[in-house]
């Protein structure tokens, strides 16, 4: 338990920390400073989802049998990992109220308990399925959408002290992900039969198990987050991402008329500013309680996303809003950075996350680099808020 407790006061004296999967790595943003770190740690095959919890990160990794939940101190990024069930293709995580972790195996139609102390598995919840997805808990119960990748429309109640499922919830095609909003109400994303773009919300009457309501969006989303009295969901490779208010259950922005770009994760700090992954634009953005944008960092290839504290906006100013590129790339001998101002810090690091060079920024536009002592392999150059990223090959 003294490890619990240091990670209990880590949580409380690191604010402002977000946790982004970036194609085989996780970035971190500062939140105070706006420093962009392409990677504090490296990940396995198909990474998928990521939270922040007492202390650390969890992410849960679709692809690997031996390292299916990697759990990361926050601050020094130390690693433990945990291997789980033989092809079970784990989904997502999520926080239970007697401490625990569950974890989703989709291909075993089941959740796993996790001691997220020890990392050890202690119980599972058979029956839950078919593939379980994303989960919601309250009060005792937990709330899984299981979506059997098309052909399941359903989300599994399930008694968390006995470990036992109670009740099937009939909702829509594909359901992928619940959310509540805590007045009595769950909200299933399903996202429909594929490429049909028939995408809906459903929502369920959680004291009698029955769905009163389908919003149709349209599209296909999949995951979805409750910010300020609005439920937004995600369709990242069509229309990006829709909302609906969760009170009036008037539909604000569908498959016609989207939010806004992305959805490729989406995350709700402690002060109700949304932040949302955006992967073809290679981004993360920040919108305020009044859905206005107020920053955006550059980040490879983002994805899932995880926020502990708040957005601070305190970052230098001499750096706000720029945009670096990197050329030739691919490169051998050296690279030419443009778009940072005279005097900026900029950092190089290889894909494992380890620094390879610093420099500070000269007078002369754009700033060369000597990289020809660099192996061969993918780079990211950092500056601020902003980071490109570039190969180097053999000579």
């Amino acid at each position: 338990m003294i490890s619990f407790a240091i990670g209990l006061i880590l949580s409380a004296l690191i604010s402002g920390d977000v946790l982004i999967i970036s194609g085989e790595n996780l970035a971190h943003i500062n939140t105070e400073t706006g420093t962009v770190t392409p990677s504090v740690g490296t990940l396995h095959t198909y990474p998928n989802d990521v939270i922040i919890s007492n202390g650390y990160a969890f992410v849960v990794n679709s692809g690997t049998d031996t390292g299916t939940l990697q759990r990361f101190e926050l601050g020094s990024w130390t690693l433990t990992e945990l291997g789980i069930g033989s092809g079970w293709n784990c989904w997502a995580s999520s926080p239970l109220p007697d401490g625990n972790l569950a974890v989703s195996a989709t291909l075993n139609n089941s959740v796993v308990m996790v001691n997220p102390v020890t990392m050890q598995t202690v119980s599972s919840i058979s029956g839950t399925g078919p593939n379980p997805e994303w989960m919601y808990s309250e009060n005792n119960l937990l709330y899984t959408a299981c979506g059997g990748w098309g052909t399941g429309e359903s989300v599994v109640v399930a008694n968390i002290t006995t470990g036992l499922s109670i009740d099937t919830i009939t909702v829509e095609t594909n359901c992928q992900s619940v959310v509540s909003d805590e007045n009595g109400h769950l909200f299933a994303t399903c996202s429909g039969t594929y490429g049909s773009d028939d995408g809906s919300i459903v929502v369920v009457d959680a004291s009698t198990y029955t769905a009163t309501d389908t919003l149709v969006v349209g599209g296909f989303p999949g995951y979805s987050v409750k910010a300020n009295g609005i439920l937004y969901t995600s369709d990242p490779w069509g229309a990006g991402v829709f909302s609906i208010d969760m009170t009036t259950l008037e539909i604000l922005h569908d498959s016609t008329n989207p939010f806004c770009s992305g959805g490729n994760g989406m995350a709700v700090d402690e002060n109700g500013y949304l932040w949302i992954s955006d992967g073809m634009n290679g981004e993360v953005r920040v919108y305020d309680t009044g859905e206005n944008l107020v920053h955006t960092y550059s980040v490879p290839t983002p994805a899932a996303i995880a926020v502990s504290g708040c957005f601070t906006g305190i970052y230098n100013g001499r750096e706000q809003g720029i945009t670096i590129s990197v050329y030739p790339n691919p490169a051998f001998n050296a690279i030419a950075v443009s778009g940072v101002n005279p005097g900026a810090q900029i950092t190089v690091f290889d894909i494992a996350g380890r620094t390879a060079a610093t420099a500070t920024v000269g007078e002369n536009e754009p700033f060369s680099m000597d990289i020809s002592s660099f192996a061969p392999g993918l780079y990211t150059v950092v500056s601020g808020t902003s980071a490109a990223r570039f190969a180097v090959t053999s000579k």
